[in-house]
């Protein structure tokens, strides 16, 4: 019911609305729409109208008693004369806010907004961490702008720090651009950059497929090259060659995820590789051949290793082991090393002696595909399974669907047959009849 506002009916109207705590409303008969809303807290003038899309809307005036009656009906006046030209104050106010916001956004350091991003994407990606570090670890491409705004970076500057980064590691270069390039997309999305500075640049270096493998002489030289490295990475080279899976698949190994098998049935073991640890999270049974557990078992059983670690290989007892790459280096030492004693004993000069061409571990997986395929005659399918890909080569997009076999026995079949080539053409001595049974390898 629409009354003469005073001072004296807004303050009774207050004080009851506080003693009930409920919110109540006193309509002005002299200016039409305008009311006052009191609550257990505050009392506030407010305008109901009707805008010109029809839609029936309040509008804040302002607060009593910081506000009069008579400010609240110039206020009221005012307002209802702008909405009949058209305005909506409350959606002005919304835009306004939303500017706002999105202009505190802008003014957020990059370092904070990676934090963000990292909370909301990168923690549900199974290689968010190594992500966030190639944006702005040690040294990712980022880092050096970390203190700066988002909004302050532009495409020349970055473009040079690709090409900087570049300059020592194409292709890590390549990873971090593109990386990069989904962040500023994501700031894109969340209104904090207008348009991604990165967009469609190119890559600094040519990626070319890799079509090394090594020769059944050279897989010679680098299994007893692995006999001087000593634990964890002598039995973590050679299970790379004998069970060619991903190096950061076999190097981070739970033990849990074994299963050895009897010790008179020595093809019986089992590693169950979980989705959350592959590539393409396929969830794969790995078959081992006695060949494979032997060199596990030999691994467990090491004096080196810390008894209590939940990995394979580790050298804290804590965490999986790493160092991979001073381990590639003293590999890579030895057999130039064996090679230029080879030399010596044939009287030639080790000066001259030639280093084996150029190659990663990635390479022992393309080696055990080509020697598979030609020499065991392993169908690629098969092959392809064991390197646990998507095998959109071998297998029709409907058979990938449809036909979820693990081919585990063939898997199996083609395992130990490429540990038998490994024994007889490569010379890998063949595992002791008796190995130290699971129950010893338990306590």
């Amino acid at each position: 019911m629409a009354v003469f506002l005073t001072k004296n009916a807004i303050e009774a109207l207050v004080l009851r609305a506080q003693r009930e705590k409920a919110q109540l409303e006193l309509n002005d008969e002299r200016e039409p729409g305008l009311r006052l809303r009191a609550g257990a807290r505050s009392a506030v003038w407010l305008l109901v109208i009707r805008l010109a899309t029809g839609k029936r809307s309040r509008i804040k005036l302002g607060t009593w008693p910081g506000m009069g009656i008579a400010e609240a009906r110039a206020a009221a006046h005012a307002k209802r004369s702008e909405i009949v030209q058209g305005s909506d104050p409350n959606a002005e106010k919304r835009a306004a806010a939303k500017q706002a916001a999105a202009e505190a956004r802008q003014r957020v350091s990059l370092k904070d907004v990676l934090d963000t991003y990292e909370n909301l994407v990168l923690k549900y990606h199974r290689r968010g961490t190594a992500t966030r570090r190639a944006l702005d670890g040690k040294k990712g491409l980022l880092t050096t702008l970390a203190s700066r705004t988002p909004g302050s970076l532009d495409r020349l500057e970055l473009g040079d720090l690709v090409k900087k980064h570049a300059r020592k590691a194409p292709i890590s270069a390549n990873r971090k651009l593109a990386y990069a390039s989904a962040f500023f997309n994501w700031c894109v999305d969340e209104g904090i950059i207008a348009a991604n500075p990165l967009e469609k640049m190119r890559k600094p270096a040519k990626e070319n497929e890799r079509d090394r493998y090594h020769t059944l002489g050279e897989l010679r030289e680098i299994w007893s090259a692995t006999t001087t490295l000593g634990y964890p990475f002598q039995q973590l080279f050679q299970l790379l060659i004998v069970l060619p899976h991903r190096r950061e698949e076999v190097a981070a190994l739970p033990i849990a995820d074994l299963t050895l098998g009897a010790d008179d049935v020595p093809d019986s073991g089992i590693w169950l590789l979980p989705a959350p640890r592959t590539k393409k999270a396929n969830a794969l049974r790995v078959p081992l051949s006695p060949l494979a557990r032997a060199i596990i078992v030999e691994a467990l059983t090491h004096e080196e290793r810390p008894k209590d670690s939940k990995f394979l290989f580790s050298t804290t007892g804590e965490t999986s082991v790493s160092g991979f790459t001073k381990a590639k280096r003293r590999l890579d030492k030895a057999i130039h090393d064996a090679r230029a004693k080879a030399a010596q004993a044939r009287g030639e000069s080790s000066e001259e002696v030639e280093r084996m061409e150029h190659w990663t571990v990635h390479d022992l997986r393309t080696t055990f595909n080509t020697h598979a395929c030609e020499l065991l005659g392993v169908a690629p399918h098969v092959a392809d399974r064991i390197l646990n890909h998507v095998a959109t080569a071998t297998r029709s997009k409907v058979m990938r669907i449809y036909n979820k076999s693990e081919l585990f026995e063939p898997r199996k079949i083609a395992l130990c047959d490429w540990a038998n080539l490994l024994h007889e053409r490569v010379g890998v001595p063949r595992p002791q009849k008796q190995p130290p049974s699971a129950s010893q390898i338990a306590a």
